[in-house]
């Protein structure tokens, strides 16, 4: 009788992987004691952990997990070392509800007791509402850096568009000066041009009619008819009359069509800019999923 209780003493301080009587022994939440070294090598070679029996097995252990029907219902994990986290320090239960008032992992016994009445779910269903609210988060932060990058795209565009038509305008108002400039010293010459032939035309007739003045006043009948005859010429050379000078308004009807054109590129520019404003303010329709979504997880 006495080398039996022997015998069960030495199986409660013996080490499963070892056999050997404990070293530096330490309990793992099931209860089972193991030495230090022995159940950090076993979890060094463990392959998966077991959240029902808050176990880690080896290859060899856990094909029952594969095989025995009630054990492949259980949930295998990545192996862990922090298991015990997993049952409460109060009653010593799996840790697998979450209280959303206490927002805190709870086991079945808590939920009964101290977070009775209290809105939980279990853990997977918590787990699986966090990671759903995590890829709404994910989907928002893309949808504003779409956004961003839409917006500051557009807005790059936008300028070069705005700086080209600027360009063009510019260069317009340059065309329309240069041919001013040019219209200018055209019709400057050709003034110049009639007012030298219309002096010409005076000095011909100054001497013309001193000419006259004194071939009036020759007795010689001779000298009288030979001067004649260049009279008729003087009359033919004066064209002073042909000439018609127009109302001073020069180049106002050119001031007055660019004054035309600005009216229309008003015009145009306030048609476009309603279009161009429609098209901003409905980017917020398609923001109104986004913002409910957002109020929704906040």
């Amino acid at each position: 009788m006495a080398q039996q209780a022997v015998q069960l003493d030495r199986e409660t301080f013996s080490c499963s992987i070892c056999l050997d009587l404990l070293t530096d022994p330490v309990a793992i939440p099931c209860g089972h004691s193991y030495c230090m070294n022995c159940i950090k090598s076993f979890w060094d070679e463990a392959i998966k952990s077991c959240l029902v029996c808050l176990a880690s097995y080896c290859e060899k252990h856990l094909q029952p997990h594969y095989e025995v029907a009630p054990l492949k219902k259980h949930k295998l994990v990545e192996p862990s070392k922090n298991l015990q986290e997993n049952i409460c320090s109060k009653h010593g239960k799996v840790i697998d509800i979450f209280c959303r008032k206490d927002k805190k992992c709870i086991c079945y016994l808590c939920s009964v007791d101290e977070h009775k009445g209290h809105d939980t779910v279990s853990a997977a269903a918590e787990r699986a509402e966090r990671q759903r609210e995590e890829k709404d988060v994910k989907l928002l932060q893309q949808e504003v850096e779409a956004i961003n990058h839409s917006a500051d795209k557009t807005v790059e565009d936008s300028e070069k568009i705005f700086t080209e038509l600027i360009r063009l305008l510019q260069k317009r108002s340059s065309d329309v000066k240069q041919q001013i400039r040019s219209q200018q010293e055209t019709e400057v010459s050709r003034v110049k041009d009639v007012q030298e032939k219309l002096e010409q035309e005076i000095t011909e007739l100054k001497r013309k009619d001193a000419e006259l003045e004194q071939l009036s006043h020759t007795e010689d009948h001779t000298q009288f008819l030979l001067n004649y005859p260049s009279l008729p010429a003087l009359r033919e050379s004066t064209h002073s009359s042909s000439i018609n000078i127009r109302p001073l308004r020069l180049f106002e009807d050119v001031t007055a069509a660019v004054s035309e054109l600005i009216d229309e590129l008003q015009d145009v520019l306030r048609d476009s800019w309603t279009n161009i404003s429609l098209m901003v303010t409905e980017v917020d329709v398609l923001l109104i999923n986004m913002t409910y979504a957002i109020c929704h997880i906040a």
